[in-house]
């Protein structure tokens, strides 16, 4: 089974994102790099934002999980890992979703 990156309107994440993430998280650059993300329009505090939603499509792979939707995130939430947004100032803001392995339940 190979697994098609981009497919279903999944991107890479934006630099200023991941930048982001391996400050407040000290996430390493060569798991940065292999994340993808769903992004669309949303409203946070009244202010018109980009939202993203990110995961990584080789642990989707080994997980035999398909994710071409963003709604596939919400079906499999434990293959969500971050999400966040940017404003129309380019202010980036991030939250940790990742679930420590020990407690991870489908």
């Amino acid at each position: 089974m190979s697994l098609r990156l981009g497919h279903g309107g999944a991107k890479r994440v934006p630099w200023s994102m991941l930048d982001y993430m391996r400050r407040r998280f000290h996430v390493p650059p060569e798991e940065l790099e292999a994340l993808w993300c769903f992004e669309f329009p949303a409203t946070v505090k009244d202010k018109k934002v980009r939202r993203f939603r990110i995961y990584s499509p080789a642990r989707a792979q080994q997980e035999k999980v398909r994710i071409t939707e963003v709604a596939d995130l919400d079906k499999h939430h434990y293959m969500l890992l971050f999400e966040g947004y940017i404003d129309t100032e380019g202010k980036v803001y991030v939250a940790d979703r990742r679930i420590p392995p020990h407690t991870m339940r489908r």
